[in-house]
């Protein structure tokens, strides 16, 4: 009941402070953000909410009480603020809600989170800094096998310097290449799993070349995948129950992954892996808990795992700024709890509302 007795404490600040805060939304949103930088075949524009995820979270705001202003470029936001169009504190405080980050160039996500703290203005993500650590999986991942976090084995390669620390994953392991710095599954395809020799340098050094980044090549983990969301702040840490995914009915997903045209076209459900393995689910909040607070994750985090037929469970990506439309694992999460849509924005802005970050 902790978790539970948590999100009601900051949804109930949130209501009471509804008169004196001004929600600012600051989002790409599909046919109303111009998109200048992007990839070919997989398009960065699969990180924007459609038009229809943009109306479930701004109808919502308002709906609570709260006054909005939205924005679909981060550049518009920034030039408003800056002509004195919008001002802090006149009459109502600014909590940016932010999930922006317009074109392909590495620490994107990180510009307004950097702003907003250089005006002293609430936000909804992690620092700067943080955001942006999380952004390249090789950084975590060496930060995280400092410790005994359970990450999966991994390398890095770049085109044009080769293997990082000439060190290549042995003759024979089955591996996952992603885009180091990306999410939503762009560039990523069920033909990145293989097992590693050496004529497969070649698609890496491509798929580097073609994207204009380092390539993480990790040990694949064959079995289940789960999302778990977590609510991080510097004084507590959270973590709701993990959220299994399922294609194609089948949750045992084997060698299946959410590639670029599942993940895309939703091709993929939930389900409640807490109600099938509650002990293993535990232990999984827990490490989750820890890494969001060696991390300093601020806010809403999502966890990403595989697990393998042993129920040995790998970290496999972390989400600084998860999506937290209603078709997404957050909502799923909340509404297992008995909670409503409505209630997964009021605890964010209660967290953000409580908690100062000087």
């Amino acid at each position: 009941m902790e978790k539970e007795s948590f999100i009601k404490k900051n949804i109930e600040v949130s209501k009471n402070s509804i008169n004196d805060y001004l929600i600012i939304m600051v989002a790409n949103v599909k046919e109303l953000t111009a998109t200048t930088h992007d990839y070919n075949g997989t398009s960065i524009i699969s990180e924007y909410y459609s038009l229809q995820q943009f109306e479930e979270i701004s109808t919502t705001i308002k709906s609570l009480g709260f006054e909005l202003k939205c924005y679909f470029d981060e550049d518009d936001f920034i030039s408003d603020y800056e002509n004195k169009i919008i001002r802090n504190n006149y009459p109502k405080k600014f909590i940016v809600l932010n999930s922006a980050q317009k074109g392909i160039s590495p620490g994107r996500k990180s510009l307004i989170p950097a702003f907003c703290a250089l005006h002293n203005i609430l936000y909804s993500n992690s620092n700067a800094y943080v955001t942006s650590f999380i952004r390249n999986k090789y950084h975590w991942n060496s930060f995280l096998g400092k410790g005994n976090a359970p990450i999966c084995e991994s390398w890095v390669y770049d085109y044009k310097n080769g293997w990082g620390f000439n060190l290549s994953p042995p003759n024979g392991e089955k591996v996952i290449c992603k885009l180091n710095s990306e999410s939503s599954s762009i560039g990523l395809t069920q033909d990145n799993i293989f097992n590693y020799c050496f004529d497969k340098e070649e698609f890496i050094k491509d798929l580097s070349k073609k994207f204009k980044q380092k390539i993480i090549i990790q040990k694949f983990i064959s079995g289940r995948e789960i999302e778990v969301p977590v609510i991080s702040t510097p004084n507590k840490t959270v973590s709701l129950s993990p959220v299994g995914i399922s294609v194609n009915n089948q949750n045992d997903l084997n060698n299946i992954i959410l590639d670029y045209s599942i993940r895309g076209n939703n091709k993929f459900s939930f389900y409640n892996f807490e109600l099938e393995n509650p002990t293993l689910a535990k232990k999984i909040m827990k490490v989750t808990e820890q890494v969001a607070t060696d991390l300093e994750i601020f806010g809403y985090g999502r966890i990403d795992y595989r697990i393998d037929q042993d129920n040995n469970f790998f970290i496999t990506d972390i989400a600084t700024n998860p999506h937290i439309t209603m078709s997404m694992s957050y909502y799923y999460a909340f509404k297992k709890m008995g909670f409503t849509y409505s209630d997964v924005l009021a605890t964010l802005f209660g967290i953000i509302m409580s908690n100062s970050r000087d």
